[in-house]
């Protein structure tokens, strides 16, 4: 017998149960982000276009339709953040030693990233 669909049966379940709870949990609800919106927008984006032309620059073969997928999906967030610009909000100033540290970490993932990809070719 094969245990790989009830094991996929109960990881379901189990997201379910947590989703539910978590649901349940919530005493008033959130405004939108619809700034969070435009932003992961940009980022399907970027992620499908690379998703999809890597194996055609790599290997020469057809592009990848889940990459496509993933840029149709970027585009569908960046129009619903635009369309709801007005309701973006204030943007919180962030100190200069935070911004620091986050573009320090940022560097060190992209170095990480890059070595990584380097290690793969």
């Amino acid at each position: 017998m094969n245990t790989v669909p009830w094991i996929l049966v109960a990881i379901g379940l189990l997201v379910l149960i947590l989703g539910v709870v978590f649901w349940k949990r919530r005493k008033r609800p959130r405004p939108t982000d619809y700034r969070s919106y435009f932003t992961m927008g940009i980022v399907w984006i970027a992620s499908g276009l690379i998703l999809s032309l890597l194996p055609w620059l790599l290997h020469g073969e057809e592009f990848n339709s889940t990459g496509l997928f993933f840029f149709a999906m970027g585009l569908g967030y960046v129009v619903i953040g635009l369309i709801n610009r007005d309701k973006w909000g204030k943007q919180v100033e962030v100190p200069p030693e935070t911004r620091r540290k986050t573009l320090v970490v940022l560097g060190l993932a992209a170095l990480v990233g890059v070595i990584v990809s380097l290690l793969f070719l």
